[in-house]
């Protein structure tokens, strides 16, 4: 009997081992597969013709995965009908509810859908074309979709082709042939039939196939294209741009204030009472979608009123609204204050400053704005200085013209002066001290006292004093350069790496920036085609594109004490 028990577990370890043995394991380590899948059958073939089918088949030569291929497969020209896949091992099948139209060519581009299923390698042989007629499309349109005001490539943007003849655009249908654009923006759109189309560009981010303003960019062309032959190298500029149609959203009461909110961001607007108010205090909000309106007139009156305002694209509105108010126990806003250039900011002589309120202002105390330079020397900023927004009065400007280097001459020669009269024997000595004098940094203090402004809701702003220095140009560098250009009214834009204006010059024909950092450039130029004195960005309900808009000198370097010279620009 204990022979048997031995017997049974000797026979039990051997079965163990043996079924180990038995069992296959990858090896570790080893080089990783990067050898995408290879295509070695399709249903139909590629190029085929006459196809009646209704299902696409394609079989690889390794085990398959599909992601997102309801957003990644584009079907040119466009189904409309749903279909249904499946995968098997090494093949991906879908399957069609409807027949294909007749005489018709058909790309089925699959993109990155189809990866192997151990390394997510993506098939190379991802485009299968086929007609149900006797012959295939052949023409295709090259390009790159571009970002209208940096120029770099916008990647993942779809590109479409609509009929001329019908009354579908990216905003309403999706279109007959699109594709997208590749990491370098650049596209192809391939087997299209002959005819007359318009082109569209946009970010689908969506993938509703239709473009959504105003939270996808987009862009246009003007003019039809004629396909009768193949057409490279066309260039799509796409931004975003909010196309619909201005109006009131909403107005009311609104804690203190009485408050007009429109749909998108405004210019600028008016307000035109229709009884014998003379004087409405409003302002802007932060989002420029709102106007704030202050009580002056009471809890009982109910104040008719027109507004008029027009958006960044010349859409006009109109609308007779009914202001009132109503009493509240909320606290009124603070007011509060901002001022450019900022503190410890490096100035010029002459001195450009900004007041910016929260609140429309009533009344200002100009003794109480001044320049400090030493205790007993001051240079006050008079009424005549400052010009105050249009109707708002929550904008202050002015412009002064400061006496730094004559006070820091004054400085020196009295130095030297006095240190000759003590002792004139020491006048290398005094001169040496008053170079180092000179070298030392002049602190200018701006003081804004407290109560300097009283808002319309009689509350005042609180004291603060700002501190800057002279600005020495040697410590920056100079871009100049010539203008050869037609056109009479342009901007010239200096930008930096993260394409923000750093400075702007109006139709110069020769034009200089002074004072520019230290750092890398480059220059843009927006063209105000109609002559209307601004830059307009188009509007493709009126099928107007944007205007012109040139780039030049990509990196342009900046040191300091440095001059570049001779940057000149053609256009």
């Amino acid at each position: 009997m204990k022979s048997v028990f031995q017997f049974l577990i000797l026979f039990s370890i051997i079965i163990y081992y043996l079924s180990n043995c038995a069992s296959i394991s990858p090896p570790g380590g080893g080089p990783r597969d990067t050898i995408p899948p290879v295509l070695i059958e399709s249903t139909p073939e590629n190029k085929s013709l006459n196809f009646s089918g209704t299902s696409v088949k394609l079989t690889y030569d390794e085990y398959l995965k599909v992601e997102n291929l309801t957003k990644q497969l584009i079907i040119t020209p466009i189904l409309k009908d749903e279909y249904d896949f499946k995968i098997k091992k090494n093949s991906v099948e879908l399957i069609f509810k409807e027949p294909f139209a007749d005489t018709t060519t058909y790309t089925f581009n699959f993109q990155e859908a189809i990866k192997d299923i151990t390394e997510s390698n993506v098939t190379l042989d991802n485009v299968l074309a086929f007609s149900t007629g006797d012959y295939i499309d052949s023409l295709h349109i090259t390009g790159k979709v571009l970002d209208l005001f940096t120029e770099k490539p916008v990647k993942e943007s779809l590109i479409c082709l609509y009929k001329i003849n019908d009354t579908l655009d990216i905003f309403n249908s999706p279109p007959v042939y699109l594709t997208k654009s590749n990491t370098e923006g650049k596209f192809i759109i391939e087997n299209i039939k002959n005819g007359r189309y318009k082109i569209y560009a946009y970010k689908d981010a969506n993938s509703n196939l239709m473009c959504d303003i105003p939270k996808e960019m987009f862009g246009f062309k003007r003019d039809s294209i004629e396909l009768n032959s193949n057409l490279d190298s066309i260039v799509m500029k796409i931004q975003y741009l909010n196309m619909q149609e201005l109006f009131v959203q909403r107005d009311g009461p609104t804690g203190n204030y009485y408050e007009v909110k429109t749909n998108k961001p405004i210019v600028s607007y008016n307000v035109s009472p229709l009884n014998d108010y003379d004087t409405l205090y409003n302002n802007f909000g932060e989002d420029k979608k709102t106007i704030r309106f202050y009580n002056n007139i009471g809890f009982n009156d109910s104040i008719p009123f027109i507004l008029t305002a027009t958006d960044s694209l010349d859409q006009f509105l109109q609308d007779t609204l009914y202001m009132k108010f109503r009493e509240t126990k909320r606290e009124k806003e603070f007011f509060t204050i901002s001022f450019s250039p900022k503190n410890n900011s490096k100035i010029e002589e002459h001195f450009d400053g900004a007041f910016k309120f929260n609140k429309p202002v009533k009344k200002i105390i100009y003794d109480s704005i001044y320049f400090e330079y030493d205790s007993v020397t001051f240079q006050h900023i008079n009424d005549s200085l400052f010009i105050a927004t249009k109707n708002t009065n929550d904008n202050i400007e002015f412009e002064i013209e400061l006496f730094m280097s004559d006070y820091i001459e004054s400085l020196k020669k009295l130095d030297t002066a006095n240190s000759t009269k003590a002792d004139p024997a020491n006048r290398q000595k005094a001169d040496s001290k008053s170079n180092t004098k000179q070298n030392t940094k002049f602190i200018l203090h701006l003081h804004v006292k407290k109560g300097a402004f009283i808002s319309v809701e009689n509350d005042s702003t609180d004291a603060f004093v700002n501190k800057y220095e002279q600005l020495r140009s040697d410590n920056y560098g100079i871009i100049k350069g010539k203008v050869a250009s037609e056109h009479s009214s342009y901007t010239i834009q200096l930008l930096n790496t993260k394409f923000e204006v750093v400075s702007e010059i109006k139709d110069e024909k020769s034009y200089i920036f002074n004072n520019v950092d230290p750092g890398q450039y480059k220059i843009r130029v927006l063209v105000d085609n109609n002559g209307n004195g601004k830059w307009d960005p188009g509007n493709i309900f009126n099928n107007i594109e944007p205007e012109d808009i040139y780039f030049f000198q990509d990196n342009l370097s900046i040191r300091s004490n440095w001059e570049l010279t001779d940057i000149d620009l053609s256009f």
